[in-house]
């Protein structure tokens, strides 16, 4: 039996055109990803998406802190999917470290949806707010207890998001291929932290509280809390705000706290819907910092091109930032 929350988010009995009429390809633009995301229920007076000019340090220094999230857009290459598929046989060769269970991991069923793909990958692993009712906290709460193929299919399927999409400005018209086709040779994935997976494993079996909280230094106090063993619940406030447990917050494990700034207990997880599971790429001490060398070693090092894009997702940068 369908739950009304499912109902909410599955098709109409309106009529819908094909599953690639759903979504459009969208740049890396800030603009553009956070007025799709407030649309869809973001609250961007707190969090935003911002261009990343360059990744020298004084032009990453620039970005607002904390970085809970990193989105990257880069062309399709021979040598980036060769080192791609490397890392993939090796992980089902050897294994990888265990991934925390509770991330919103969603299998890409349409080649148009990378973006918004990779946009609900930022947002819903990150501890940000939402609106209730809006089409993210439908969506998301939706997907609980979902296999990311099962998520994969309902965004596919669902018109919550239907009049977010048309009415997105900012969007630059989009080059055609020689066959008169959008031109989408480019891909988006997500890098987001995630607690490490032993010890949330660790935790939930016994129960244990431990101390989680934002980044040292940047905002937020440390509070006592009990891990839970699964996704966020809906709070009975006026706004939705997705708990810093299982995504951003961080599992103190060594009984020292971390060094001003740095996250301990986390791990770097790239998310691309493409591909057949989420990728740890091992410690996690700043999202920014460490996102950067993963693109330089899996990405920039196959291909030389001035098409790679990268945003960052975090606090909403002040008015006299130079991202206004």
């Amino acid at each position: 039996m369908t739950s009304t929350l499912e109902q909410s988010v599955n098709p109409t009995s309106e009529p819908q055109g094909s599953k690639s009429e759903h979504w459009i390809p969208y740049e890396c633009n800030p603009e553009v990803f956070n007025s799709w995301a407030q649309q869809a229920g973001l609250l961007t007076s707190r969090h935003q998406f911002v261009d990343i000019y360059g990744i020298d340090d004084d032009l990453l220094n620039v970005i607002p802190k904390p970085t809970k999230a990193v989105v990257l857009l880069f062309p399709e290459h021979p040598g980036i999917k060769a080192k791609q598929t490397e890392h993939e046989e090796k992980v089902n060769a050897e294994g990888q470290h265990p991934v925390d269970h509770t991330l919103l991991f969603i299998k890409q069923k349409d080649e148009k949806a990378c973006g918004t793909i990779a946009l609900i990958h930022a947002i819903a692993n990150s501890d940000v707010t939402y609106l209730p009712d809006s089409p993210l906290q439908k969506f998301i709460s939706a997907c609980k207890d979902k296999t990311p193929d099962d998520r994969g299919e309902l965004l596919a399927s669902t018109d919550v998001f239907s009049r977010v999409h048309p009415n997105t400005p900012g969007q630059t018209p989009h080059p055609t291929s020689d066959e008169g086709g959008t031109y989408t040779d480019f891909h988006f994935t997500c890098y987001v932290a995630a607690p490490d997976g032993n010890i949330r494993k660790a935790a939930a079996e016994k129960q244990h509280t431990v101390t989680i909280g934002d980044q040292h230094g940047v905002g937020g106090s440390d509070v006592v809390a009990t891990l839970p063993s699964g996704p966020p619940e809906l709070g009975s406030s006026n706004t939705l705000k997705a708990i810093s447990v299982p995504h951003s917050g961080q599992l103190i494990a060594s009984g020292m706290p971390p060094a001003e700034g740095l996250l301990e207990g986390m791990r770097l997880i790239e998310l691309d819907g493409r591909r057949p599971f989420p990728i740890d790429h091992g410690p996690c001490t700043d999202v920014l910092d460490d996102t950067i060398n993963v693109v330089k070693k899996y990405y920039l090092s196959q291909v030389e091109s001035v098409y790679f894009s990268l945003m960052a997702f975090g606090a909403a940068p002040p008015i006299n930032s130079p991202f206004h």
